[in-house]
């Protein structure tokens, strides 16, 4: 997810972990932060960050999910975009 995100120039603001136990109940956690995540150690620190209140769990885990969201584009242009006198 991270590579790709990464190599077709998409910024990620929010990420959210989903938690499916052997029970069949499931929990759903985001954290979104102000500025595009930089770097795969920011994800990194995120998930951890939403994982340590689960840990050690408490029954059994089926599945657990990250995403990504609060999606962009990231321009690689570098000139100011002109402006139209209309």
């Amino acid at each position: 997810m991270w590579g790709y995100c990464e190599a077709n120039g998409i910024g990620a603001k929010t990420v959210t972990l989903k938690v499916k136990y052997a029970d069949f109940n499931q929990i759903t956690r985001s954290k979104t932060v102000p500025a595009f995540l930089a770097a795969i150690t920011d994800l990194e620190n995120i998930v951890s960050l939403l994982l340590a209140p689960i840990f050690p769990p408490r029954k059994g885990i089926r599945l657990l999910g990250v995403s990504l969201s609060s999606l962009e584009r990231r321009s690689v242009r570098t000139e100011p975009q002109l402006r139209l006198a209309l």
